[in-house]
């Protein structure tokens, strides 16, 4: 929804300090529509500061501008996200005798706050970052949501205090230098982000998803998040209510959840649309939303009249719902080059693979055309075990576990899903490093870079039960990496992306769910699929040959992405020469044919490109 941003300084409290100022012009574009600064004094010289920028959403007056302070002037809000379930929470808090000053989700937020404290967290059903300070106790709380949706870095240099939604601006001002762990583990082992607090730089940390930080700024106190949500405990407690239902039952609770979650996304004053593939996740929400009135427009990357992409499928679905669909065609030469270079800066650090690319020109073409909040299926893998790889942790827990009554189903599904995985065969070799749970290479590197100190391979824990392994994809190894690229391409491009999936409540509900309502007839996610019968067609719900967001890598690497990635490194060809291995060209180790056949090139590429020039500011305007 917006950006938020502030600072604990020894500095006057009249005019917003510089270095403020600049993270508020380097986060507009993740809310254009205002922006408001506040200051609070302490008592210690120090002040206060407050700053947002606004993507209006709900309730679009100017009252609801932040940041927000509270009728008696006690507390000062700035918050980033939504709370879905704002209608619901207003009414309690307006029964317990608070009134209402706007129609906005900030001030229900607000209003939670201050009357629960830090349990009103657990209440919100949402995707938020937030920091709050309460001006008679000096305290200041830094929160984020539970999965990490939103963004929220944080610095603190002695008695300094640095907060914002993306860390660029605060390293530029605080010469924080790029961290090459972050840099090296999305190379080697494909994910960036992780549960921890890791930071694309030095000195910056993340606050960890589901945590929040209570800071005493009378007692100078350092920050110390704490978690007030953890997904295992969740899950687990679950599991033993779900293990005693039917089929039936699941069903219908399964789709009572999702059919809520995606309602209240749909609360907003401005126009919707939905990014739509031909895939289980994305059609279920736009089923789900059709149920409730006319689907929002839809978005979809790919030519309809290319029967290799997954446009036509997309648009005999959307005839099937009666559903209006915009479909962004892949582009070559300037706009392929326009292209990788906004959404590198988008981005604000490297990304793997050219879907990012694709990713932000749905959204860059959905705001074009009046879009302020995007609808997607992000998380149903996650969520329902999705993945084929599950199929093979499975087997490796039958095999250690000696479960041998789960050997028939086990076996049946390997057999399904075989035709699927040797069409990919040559992907899954290239790749398999990732999977090992005694290196930390992964993919391997030819860059010059350190080894891994804390980043666990993916195949840490293979062999135990899945379930465990599936909340490590929504806690570290998947969802994490996937939801920054979400949020930097949607906000590069001010949209408020809402996914339904990501709900806690499904993600809970998918993770306790037993293995054989998520693994079944060689297929993933196999309860979800069951319950969207007569909503999604079958010929979508029952299709074994999973695809990947299409986007012809190789093809756009050809097209312009390959040239203009060679001449952005040539520009400091000195300083990449001693990150590259020894004599290696530019030209050669980054030709087209290395930036489409070696697994880790293209992540090389976007890592070696920020890390010469973290700003982009050398790099072409294009």
């Amino acid at each position: 929804m917006c950006g938020i941003s502030g600072c604990v300084l020894r500095v006057g409290d009249r005019e917003p300090p510089a270095p403020l100022v600049a993270v508020v012009e380097y986060q507009n574009r993740r809310g254009p529509d205002s922006t408001g600064y506040i200051s609070r004094a302490l008592g210690d010289g120090r002040s206060l500061w407050f700053a947002h920028n606004r993507l209006s959403i709900i309730d679009l007056s100017s009252d609801a501008n932040q940041p927000m302070v509270s009728q008696d002037e006690r507390y000062s809000l700035v918050f980033n996200g939504a709370i879905y379930n704002y209608v619901e929470l207003r009414e309690e808090l307006a029964a317990a005798g608070y009134a209402f000053r706007t129609a906005s989700d900030t001030e229900v937020l607000m209003a939670a706050l201050i009357v629960w404290g830090e349990a009103a967290l657990a209440r919100l059903f949402g995707m938020f970052t937030l920091a709050l300070h309460d001006r008679t106790t000096d305290r200041l709380i830094l929160a984020r949501d539970r999965f990490g949706v939103k963004p929220l870095y944080y610095r603190q240099n002695g008695d300094d205090i640095w907060f914002a939604s993306t860390p660029g601006a605060i390293a530029k001002n605080e010469a924080c230098a790029p961290n090459l762990e972050y840099a090296g583990r999305g190379i080697r082992l494909k994910y960036y982000e992780d549960e921890s607090d890791i930071a694309p730089y030095h000195g910056i940390h993340a606050m960890p998803p589901g945590h929040c930080a209570v800071i005493d700024l009378s007692q100078r106190e350092g920050i110390a998040p704490k978690p007030y949500y953890d997904l295992d405990t969740a899950w687990r407690a679950e599991r033993p209510r779900l293990a005693g239902m039917g089929a039936s039952t699941l069903r219908a609770e399964l789709l009572e959840r999702l059919r809520h979650a995606t309602m209240i996304r749909l609360r907003a004053d401005v126009p919707i649309g939905l990014s739509l593939s031909s895939g289980v996740d994305s059609t279920t929400v736009a089923a789900l939303c059709a149920e409730a009135g006319v689907p929002p427009l839809g978005f979809c990357f790919g030519d309809p009249d290319d029967s290799a992409s997954e446009a036509p499928g997309v648009k005999r679905f959307a005839a099937h719902l009666g559903q209006q669909v915009r479909f962004i065609p892949q582009v070559k030469g300037h706009d392929a080059r326009r292209l990788f270079w906004r959404t590198l800066r988008a981005q604000g650090a490297p990304f793997p693979h050219t879907s990012q690319i694709a990713q932000y020109a749905v959204f860059e073409d959905a705001r074009a055309h009046g879009i302020k909040v995007m609808l997607g299926g992000q998380g149903g893998d996650e969520a329902f075990m999705g993945y084929r790889k599950f199929f093979l942790f499975q087997v490796r827990h039958m095999l250690r576990s000696r479960d041998w009554r789960a050997v028939p189903a086990a076996a049946s599904n390997i057999l399904q899903i075989l035709p699927a995985i040797a069409s990919r065969a040559s992907l899954f070799w290239r790749e398999r490093g990732r999977y090992s749970a005694e290196s930390s290479e992964g993919l391997g590197s030819g860059l010059m870079l350190p080894p891994l100190a804390y980043s666990p391979p993916p195949g840490a824990g293979l062999g135990g039960d899945p379930a465990i392994r599936q909340a490590l994809d929504v806690t570290r190894y998947s969802l994490p990496s996937l939801l920054r690229y979400e949020d930097r391409n949607s906000m590069g491009n001010s949209i408020e992306s809402r996914l339904p999936f990501l709900d806690h409540r499904v993600i809970e509900f998918g993770t306790a769910l037993p293995i054989r309502h998520k693994l079944r007839n060689g297929m993933g996610k196999y309860l979800l699929r069951d319950a969207m019968r007569g909503r999604v067609p079958d010929w979508i719900l029952f299709n074994r040959d999973k695809r990947g967001f299409d986007t012809r890598h190789a093809d756009w690497v050809a097209s312009g992405i390959g040239d203009t990635i060679r001449q952005g490194l040539a520009i400091h060809a000195t300083a990449a020469a001693s990150l590259l291995p020894a004599d290696a060209a530019i030209d050669h180790y980054f030709s087209d044919t290395q930036l489409t056949d070696v697994a880790s090139r293209f992540a090389e590429a976007t890592t070696l490109l920020w890390l010469l020039d973290p700003s982009f500011t050398s790099y072409p305007e294009v």
